[in-house]
């Protein structure tokens, strides 16, 4: 099994679980959920397309496709991507090739979640009309910032769902004012992740 975790076969392991609201409430529900698409990680062919790359602007990669990946689980479903940032065993991790996706052999354990990342209300109507149109411009729908929220808030943002009082995207960090010294310029939206994803 390919594994591209350092350490022990064992070592936790970051991972990003393409996810939709349905796979959040059974999450709050039964404190685990089984992921139904590949996960994306940090993989080896990641690692060698982009030697000496900052590890985080590779766990964006990552992150950035699971939330395309999560598309696909948006039929007849709230038009909202979902992704789940957690932290898993290494060795039930096995990486495919060409690419961040790996397969997963394990449930996602609320425990060990760091992050839940969900689309707002306006990226929400967008996205609606773009799976309406059965030709979705996914250019576009990769343009919205998928919110951050805590573990902890997870009750409280289906309940909001529930009431459809889950509006807009919340106000995001001063980029300038976070922005390490060592590196110059990132796009917006890679900031907006990179503050809030830890």
């Amino acid at each position: 099994m390919q594994n591209s975790s350092h350490g022990s076969k064992g070592a936790p392991r970051r991972v990003y679980v393409p996810a939709n609201v349905e796979m959040l409430a059974h999450l709050a529900a039964h404190g685990e959920v089984k992921p139904a698409l590949d996960v994306h990680t940090v993989t080896a062919w990641l690692k060698g397309e982009a030697p000496g790359a900052d590890v985080e602007d590779l766990e964006y990669t990552a992150f950035a496709d699971a939330a395309l990946s999560s598309v696909a689980l948006l039929v007849n479903q709230a038009p909202r991507r979902v992704v789940i940032s957690v932290d898993v065993p290494g060795d039930l991790v096995e990486d495919r090739p060409g690419g961040t996706a790996a397969g997963f052999e394990g449930i996602v354990s609320l425990k060990k979640v760091a992050a839940i990342h969900m689309d707002d209300a306006v990226a929400a109507v967008q996205i609606a009309a773009e799976l309406d149109s059965g030709e979705p411009d996914l250019e576009l729908i990769e343009s919205n910032v998928l919110d951050w929220y805590a573990p902890e808030e997870l009750q409280e943002l289906l309940a909001a769902l529930a009431l459809g009082r889950l509006g807009s995207s919340r106000p995001k960090a001063s980029t300038a004012q976070n922005a390490p010294a060592n590196i110059a310029v990132i796009e917006p939206l890679y900031w907006d992740w990179k503050l809030r994803v830890r």
